[in-house]
């Protein structure tokens, strides 16, 4: 007989499976979290909210005599109304009879496979909330930068704003021509690409635009977002109000980056424009925090790295001084900052938290039908299918009842390594 080797002997061996399960993507919601958080939150139906505003100032100032002189008369204040209309998102998740019987206890699997689904999925649905949150209200993901790899790798401003598996409607522009829907294989954030599964749609391009699916592919018929707010314009509209009808009053004060590198001198003028918009006190008073990428803080800890000085003979110790610290600068100019790895790279929001809100007729829960949350699927025979689904889902709108209380700055040098510099 010959020498046993360990095929033979593979038979009876234990098998090792690591009990623990790393996630390798992104599941942040910082901004959004903030909004759920830290905003009223107003319980509507589906008929159009009114957000009342003051709008323009009243009464007659002038010079006079009292002595018969004719002084005028006066006037007051003028008021009118925004409104806001919720719309809705859906999120499905589904996974097969043999996944959850295979996994549903200790001695099978290292985590029950649909419960952690379940789980699962309410994280990625804020995930999608606050990628569409950075929007302008089409809810327009991002832009095409360009195209590679035979068109499967799409190369973006920001990938984070996009999610493994999900489906994104593309288009040409807003109210252009719809190229199709494409599905995304996987997600690369620090290479600020996404893989899809098939190749892009005929005749995309780059400068196209990436859409949540199902949508409009129109302006403001989805979810109103920072860049929908936060807009330094006397065109167009904003809550159904036409600036020009109020010029001035309907616009965010900004900051204009020139592509130069963030200065503290700049950092000053994002408080300037606000105290010229809303008064001295303005940030005081309003709950004032800066919203920006890791680009932009980057931007801002470089300038303190330019005035640091170490002197080394007065150093204590055998090593030398770590030039940083374990985090990054948590305020900007005084303010508190949010973090978000999916801020728009190269800008800023000064956020007004005070007077955001969100307008809800459906808080984000299980989709129900006569009690039910969790639904079989359907075979070609009419019988079952060993699957089952279910879906998150929310009908909301965001609300800015003061858009000149924030501030905005964008353009401004994106520092080399970040976002493909």
């Amino acid at each position: 007989m010959s020498v046993a080797n360990v095929a033979q002997a593979i038979g009876m061996m234990h098998e090792q499976v690591r009990p623990e399960l790393p996630r390798l993507y992104q599941q942040d919601y910082t901004a959004w979290g903030r909004i759920k958080s830290r905003t009223d939150i107003v319980v509507v139906s589906s008929r159009p909210t009114r957000v009342p505003l003051r709008l323009l100032a009243g009464g007659k100032f002038r010079v006079g005599s009292p002595d018969g002189s004719d002084i005028g008369l006066g006037s007051s204040f003028t008021t009118d109304a925004m409104t806001l209309v919720p719309v809705y998102f859906f999120h499905a998740s589904q996974y097969t009879k043999a996944t959850e019987i295979n996994t549903n206890s200790d001695e099978k699997a290292i985590e029950d496979y649909a419960m952690l689904t379940m789980k699962d999925a309410m994280e990625q649905f804020n995930v999608c909330m606050e990628a569409v949150l950075q929007g302008d209200g089409s809810n327009t993901l991002d832009t095409v930068v360009s195209l590679s790899n035979g068109n499967m790798t799409v190369n973006t401003n920001n990938a984070n704003l996009f999610v493994d598996n999900q489906d994104i409607d593309w288009w040409s522009s807003l109210g252009g021509v719809f190229r199709g829907t494409v599905t995304i294989l996987s997600v690369d954030g620090p290479n600020n690409q996404i893989n899809l599964n098939a190749p892009a749609p005929l005749g995309a391009q780059a400068g196209d635009l990436l859409l949540v699916s199902g949508s409009a592919g129109v302006p403001n018929s989805g979810l109103f977002g920072i860049k929908y707010w936060q807009v330094s314009s006397n065109t167009g509209s904003v809550g159904n109000l036409a600036r020009a009808a109020y010029p001035g009053k309907l616009t965010t004060p900004h900051v204009a980056g020139a592509n130069q590198a963030l200065t503290p001198a700049k950092a000053r003028v994002f408080q300037a424009q606000m105290q010229a918009a809303m008064g001295i006190e303005a940030a005081e008073k309003s709950q004032l925090e800066y919203h920006m990428n890791t680009d932009m803080i980057a931007a801002w800890e470089n300038v303190g790295l330019l005035v640091s000085q170490v002197i080394q003979n007065q150093v204590k110790g055998d090593s030398s001084v770590d030039m940083l610290k374990k985090d990054v600068p948590q305020t900007f100019a005084g303010r508190p900052v949010l973090k978000s790895i999916h801020a728009t790279p190269g800008r800023i929001d000064g956020l007004a938290f005070k007077h955001w809100f969100r307008c809800e007729n459906q808080p984000i829960d299980y989709y129900e039908v006569g009690g039910q949350t969790l639904f079989p699927t359907y075979g070609a025979s009419g019988g079952l299918n060993t699957s089952t689904l279910f879906y998150l889902w929310t009908g909301v709108q965001l609300g800015n009842e003061n858009v000149r209380a924030g501030v905005y700055g964008d353009g401004f040098a994106i520092p080399t390594g970040y976002f493909g510099r």
